[in-house]
Formats: C-alpha cells, sequence, structure tokens
C-alpha cells in the first residue's frame, strides 16, 4: 500500500548526483525541480516516489535546505557523522542528551534560558544525564554497590546556553554540536614555497628506473639545500630550513602508489601488482512520534524453535527449558499503529538496533507468512523516537543509528511514564485482551496467579508466540476501534492522516543501509571486496585500490538485499554492486541454505558457475515461500559474530565465476584452494549434465531425482 509521505521544499532528492527539491505537490505526487542551475523537471507519483527511494543511486535528506542545517554544516565542516572518530560521535550524544534535557525542564519544569535558572536546575538535569551514561556503561548487569561509573564533568550554564543556542539556531541539527576541535591544529605547510618547490624536484629522483632508496633521496635533497643555501647566504638572503629525513620520507609517501611503481618499473609490472578483476559494472501526523520499549512477555514459553521440536518424544519435550522472552515494540503516538515488534531471548543492543530498521520498511511478508488478512504497511522514516533508560536504548550505537536516519532520541527523564504512556499502554492491552487465550500465562503478579501452574502448562514455541503476536497485532488490535482515537481504528488513522497530512518520508535506501547495515571491514583486492563469498566492485573501489596506501574499507550491507553494498572511501560512500546478477534482491537467509546445499552438493570443487548458483537460491526461495520460514527472520536475528562465524565455517574459498566474465590479462587474486581461471567459454563436455542414470529415468540410491554431477572425458 502506498501512502502520501511528508516532503517539503527544505528536503533535498539526490538521483545520480543530480540534486533536487520540491516545486509543489499535486493530488497524486510530487513535482521535483532541479536544485542547481537550469534543469528538467521531474514529476512523480506516491508510488513512484516510494519505489524510487529503493535504488542505490538516490538519496533523501529532510531539511537539508533549511537555513540553519546549512549553517550548521558549514560550521562542523561535515555532511555527517559517519566518517568522525568514535570518540567524536560519543561527544556529539552526550552533548545532545544535555541539550534535549535542558530543553525538557525549560518547557516542562519552568526553566529559563538564563544562568541562574540553569544553575538552579543543573543538579536535576546532570542526575538524568549521568543515569543515561550509568544504565549505558551498566548494560544489563545487576546493579551492585561499589560498581565503578565513568562520568563526564557537566557543562557550565554557559556553555549549555552555548550548545542551545547552536542547536536551535542550527535548525534542530545534531550537526550543530559536533566539537569544532576536530579542525584544531597548524594544519599549514611548513616550507615556504622556495623550499616546498625544491623538496619536490629532491621527491622526483625517487620516481625513476635508478630506483634509489628513500635514505638516499634524503641525502640528496640534504646536498642541494646546502649548496643552494651558500649561494643565497653569498648573495644576502636568509637560507632555507633543510628539510630532514623523516620529512623527505613523508614527502614520498603521499605520492600515488600506482603511479610512482610505474615510474620505478614498468606499466606492465604495474598491471600485474595491481591487478583489477571487473565485469564493466557501471504525532500529528504518521512517524513524526514513535515510542520505543521493552517488555517481558507475560507467558512461559518453550525456549525453542517449532522445527526442532518436531522428532522429540513425549519425555524430551517435558525436560526442554521454558521460560519468558523479551518483546521489543515500537509505536506510532499519531496513529496507534505498532510500527515494528521483535522478540529477544534476553535484554540486547543488537535486537534493539534491528528493531529500528524494522520500523523503516514494510512488513507485509511477515504479516502474510504468520497468516494475517491484513498488510503491515506502516512504516516510514524516522521523527522523534522516545525511549526509556533501558541500555539498550542509550547505547550510542542505537542513539547514533537514530541520528544518521534523520531522526531526534528522545529520552525523558526517568519516573515519568506518562511521557511514554501509548508503548506502557499497549503492553497492557497484551496483556488483558490475548495472554488470557494462551497456555502458560504468568498473570501481573504472584497473588492474581495463584495455583495456577505456568510452566507445566507452557506449550507455544518461540516463533509459534511471533506468530500469534503477529496475527493479532495485524488483525485485531490494528482494526479494533481505539479509546484513545475517539473510536477509531488504528488502520483507519493511518489511512485518513496519511492522505491529509502524509507521513514522514520513506528512508532512501543508501541512508537505511548507511544507518542500521551491518557493519564490517573488507580488505580490497583486485576483485574488489568479498562479502559472504560473493565479490563486489564500483570504479570507487578500483581507484582505491590503484591509488591508496590503505588496504581495507568499511562496508554497510543489509542482510535482506546481498545485491549490492555500501562502501566508505574518503569520507563518502559508494554503492558497489555484485559482480554475479544472480544475488539482486537475495536474502542473506536464502544465500546461507543455498551456499550449504552447494557445499554439500559440489563439496570437491572451490568454484561455482553462476548459473548454478543462481538455480540454487531460486529453488531455496521456493521452498521459503512454501514453508512461510521468512517469519523466522523476525526471531533469528543474526548478531555480528554469527555472521563473522558464517563467512569462515561456510563461505571461506567460495568462489563464483560470472556467466557474462570478460578475457583479463591481469591475473587474478589466488584464494584458498588457488587461483581462479575465468573461462571465456565452457565445452560441451565440461558442462554440468545429468548422470546416465538420471537421463535413463532411474533414481539413485539417495531417492531424489534430479541429481547432477561432473563428467570429465577423457
Amino acid at each position: 500500500m502506498t501512502s502520501r509521505m511528508r516532503v517539503t521544499s527544505n528536503d533535498r532528492l539526490t538521483i545520480s548526483a543530480q540534486t533536487y527539491r520540491l516545486q509543489h505537490e499535486t493530488e497524486t505526487g510530487y513535482a521535483f525541480e532541479c536544485s542547481e542551475g537550469d534543469g528538467p523537471q521531474i514529476h512523480l507519483s506516491y508510488h513512484e516516489f516510494e519505489a524510487l527511494l529503493s535504488q542505490s543511486d538516490v538519496v533523501f535528506e529532510p531539511g537539508f535546505f533549511l537555513i540553519g542545517q546549512i549553517d550548521a554544516r558549514l560550521n562542523a565542516d561535515l555532511e555527517s557523522l559517519h566518517s568522525r572518530r568514535p570518540e567524536v560521535c560519543e561527544r556529539v550524544v552526550w552533548r545532545y542528551a544535555w541539550v534535549s534535557v535542558a530543553v525538557h525542564f525549560a518547557t516542562k519544569h519552568g526553566m529559563k534560558k538564563t544562568d541562574h535558572s540553569i544553575k538552579e536546575f543543573m543538579p536535576q538535569m546532570e542526575a538524568h544525564v549521568n543515569e543515561l551514561a550509568r544504565a549505558s556503561q551498566r548494560k544489563w548487569r545487576a546493579p551492585r554497590a561499589g560498581r565503578k561509573s565513568q562520568f563526564r564533568d557537566p557543562p557550565c550554564s554557559k556553555t549549555l546556553r552555548t550548545w542551545i543556542k547552536r542547536y536551535e539556531r542550527g535548525d534542530c541539527s545534531y550537526l550543530a554540536l559536533v566539537p569544532r576541535t576536530h579542525r584544531s591544529g597548524n594544519k599549514n605547510d611548513r616550507f615556504c614555497l622556495v623550499s616546498t618547490r625544491l623538496l619536490g624536484d629532491c621527491v622526483s629522483a625517487y620516481l625513476a628506473r635508478k630506483r634509489l632508496s628513500k635514505k638516499q633521496v634524503a641525502d640528496l635533497c640534504k646536498l642541494r639545500f646546502t649548496k643552494l643555501n651558500a649561494d643565497r647566504e653569498a648573495e644576502g638572503k636568509p637560507a632555507l630550513r633543510v628539510p630532514s629525513r623523516r620529512a623527505v620520507e613523508r614527502a614520498i609517501a603521499r605520492l600515488d602508489p600506482y603511479f610512482t611503481f610505474v615510474q620505478r618499473y614498468s606499466v606492465e609490472a604495474a598491471n600485474r601488482k595491481f591487478a583489477l578483476y571487473e565485469t564493466g559494472i557501471s504525532a500529528s501526523y504518521p512517524m513524526e512520534r514513535i515510542e520505543i520499549d521493552e517488555w517481558m512477555v507475560d507467558l512461559i514459553s518453550i525456549l525453542a524453535a517449532r522445527g526442532a521440536l518436531d522428532n522429540l518424544s513425549d519425555e524430551e519435550l517435558a525436560q526442554l527449558d521454558r521460560g519468558r522472552r523479551w518483546l521489543y515494540l515500537a509505536i506510532d503516538c499519531a496513529t496507534r499503529c505498532v510500527v515494528g515488534m521483535r522478540l529477544a531471548a534476553t535484554p540486547n543492543s543488537e535486537d534493539a538496533y534491528a528493531l529500528l530498521s524494522d520500523v523503516t520498511r514494510d512488513k507485509t511478508e511477515l504479516a502474510i507468512a504468520a497468516g494475517c488478512q491484513s498488510t503491515w504497511h506502516h512504516f516510514g522514516g524516522l521523527g522523534t523516537v522516545c525511549t526509556d533508560n533501558g541500555a539498550a536504548f542509550v547505547d550510542d550505537l542505537f542513539r547514533m543509528s537514530i541520528l544518521e536516519a534523520h531522526g531526534h532520541p528522545d529520552t525523558p527523564p526517568g519516573g515519568l511514564p506518562h511521557l511514554r504512556g501509548r508503548v506502557e499502554r499497549i503492553f497492557g492491552t497484551f496483556g488483558t485482551t490475548l495472554m488470557p487465550h494462551l497456555a502458560g500465562r504468568t498473570f501481573s503478579n504472584t497473588q492474581d496467579r495463584g495455583d495456577y501452574p505456568s510452566e507445566k502448562l507452557a506449550t507455544l514455541t518461540d516463533d509459534t508466540l511471533m506468530q500469534i503476536l503477529t496475527l493479532y497485532v495485524v488483525d485485531v488490535y490494528h482494526n479494533t476501534p481505539h479509546r484513545g482515537l475517539h473510536g477509531e481504528t488504528p488502520n483507519n488513522c493511518w489511512a485518513r492522516l496519511s492522505k491529509e497530512k502524509g507521513s514522514v518520508p520513506k528512508l532512501a535506501e543508501t541512508t537505511r543501509r548507511r544507518a542500521f547495515g551491518q557493519r564490517e571491514r573488507r580488505v580490497v583486492s583486485g576483485r574488489g571486496v568479498e562479502l559472504f563469498g560473493i565479490d563486489y566492485a564500483c570504479p570507487a573501489l578500483q581507484d582505491f585500490f590503484l591509488h591508496s596506501h590503505d588496504r581495507e574499507v568499511e562496508i554497510r550491507f543489509s542482510l535482506e538485499d546481498l545485491g549490492w553494498i555500501l562502501v566508505h572511501i574518503d569520507g563518502n560512500w559508494h554503492p558497489a554492486h555484485a559482480l554475479q546478477k544472480c544475488f539482486e534482491g537475495v536474502s542473506y537467509d536464502d544465500w546461507q541454505d543455498a551456499a550449504r546445499e552447494l557445499r554439500l552438493k559440489y563439496k570437491a570443487d572451490a568454484q561455482l558457475h553462476e548459473h548454478v548458483v543462481a538455480a540454487a537460491i531460486v529453488k531455496i526461495i521456493e521452498i521459503n515461500s512454501r514453508e512461510q520460514r521468512r517469519l523466522d527472520t523476525v526471531l533469528k536475528a543474526q548478531t555480528p559474530a554469527g555472521l563473522r562465524r558464517a563467512h569462515d565455517d561456510l563461505f571461506v574459498g567460495l568462489t563464483i565465476i560470472p556467466d557474462q566474465s570478460e578475457v583479463f590479462d591481469l591475473p587474478p587474486e589466488p584464494d584458498l584452494f588457488g587461483h581462479i581461471i575465468p573461462e571465456v567459454a565452457v565445452e560441451k563436455s565440461q558442462e554440468i549434465r545429468p548422470t546416465g542414470d538420471t537421463a535413463e529415468g532411474n533414481h539413485n540410491r539417495s531417492g531424489r531425482s534430479g541429481d547432477w554431477s561432473f563428467h570429465d572425458d577423457e
């Protein structure tokens, strides 16, 4: 279902490096004009605009053209914080906490923006900020006397007023709070123009077939400076500063690696060293305010997935562990619609972080997998995200991700549950309307529970519990008249407000992956970067490999689509696409199942052709669709450790040869199983074909028809 989004003339839309801003909105869509110079207008319907935001070369930035945000970016000399050091990001999050607390006290408790008033409220504000820091450092450990906690010194009243003023003038942009010390230091050249030119001339001696060492170049540079200084002294001119050996080595290190190798050896040698492998890869409206909280489900369940119980006896089933799960839930305050829900074994920051990603995407496929008759189309960009002081919500990564997604984290002081009343209330609704229908409920307290045997009656597994929760939210809760909406259902309220006022615009997929994507570092080789046995490349990666001394890059990727990733190079994010086209739109779970099947089927071979992999992926996706296993993705949250383990155990050494590869004179990179030899053409004798028994219609001993094998004709 496509709904109207709140797009204003202050938002910037970037399509393949061309920027646009809204000119006017029609009854069916938007009209955008070029923001720089004259250019053609583009008209997009609501559906076309939503589909456009999913493309890898599209970026949507709300409020980009606001004067305050422009000044904040200019003063910070940054477009975003993703390229800054972690300590800078932590300081920005800490400053944001102080500013948000101060704004809260100014609007709710009568604090004035004067030194006297701020000093009066300073102890209360400091206590709240330190409570956030204490919860973040304590994680999920129980409080214990004597445990150390580290707190930052509070700002003085004048400093806090300065932060508030900068934040307000910056139109509430977190970039206005970036410490300006990141640009401090003397970055001017230490040598005069004459010295710099002579130093460059001396360093050019390193770019010759003589292949002088760095020490020899430094000695030569010292001799030339000494001779020139003697001549200048005779002319009555001041002597030039002589560069040290380390200064000469730093100048040499700044030379282009590829160009330097060409000058010292040859073009052919440089091409062999820098070999490239390529295939020519060119809360008055929805989502304004979201409340998130965690809740220990009032139900004892079997701590296992349903598929793991199929072959267990009654005695074994009785011995399974039983306990209570945690539910992370996000609710839209304007419409009371649940925009995200995730079941967790224990409170943790990974599931809270993953919930933010769920909030920004369509979850209809999860509703279909659970058997719902209604769609779960409630999603959009992030406005204000309100949480309590839970360790998962005060985590720096959680809060920084909200800021990167153009949202605003809000953590009101503790002890005021009415400030998060909507999400608190829905948990009470679950306890009074849903839990009485389920076996194994724990009731709200031991007195109400009495002698009810919750553990003995526990029969629901993890995926069954998640299916029930999804069915209840999507089909029952969203279609039931809500007292807080004056009798209107959440579904109808979402549709009405989306039409009348529009929702927060859906995040561009590039922004979504940058904010909520999985984070890894990968070594760049001639094939680009490798992830889960898949090679990704783009022009920026090729240029980085040729001309950079670094060999690792940071990447962000989505487990929902392995067709492309984001690569961080020189402060910018670049989309890199998979060389193997069969991975477009393929999820990690589907590829993991397909890779495991391919490993078992072709365990003697490390190299597979793309059409073999594509056929296996299609087969796995059909099985998943038939068995409705996509619901498991809500429960099986992939952790960074689990992804690294899968990469090392399952995908190591796996090579996929693209079907449309070209002839390359440059040697590819070696891997665990030896060098990859790209094949220009596959002869008929080497093609994968059915075995003789299968071709004759007979079944092999495994009982499966259609098995394949490799035949070598000698």
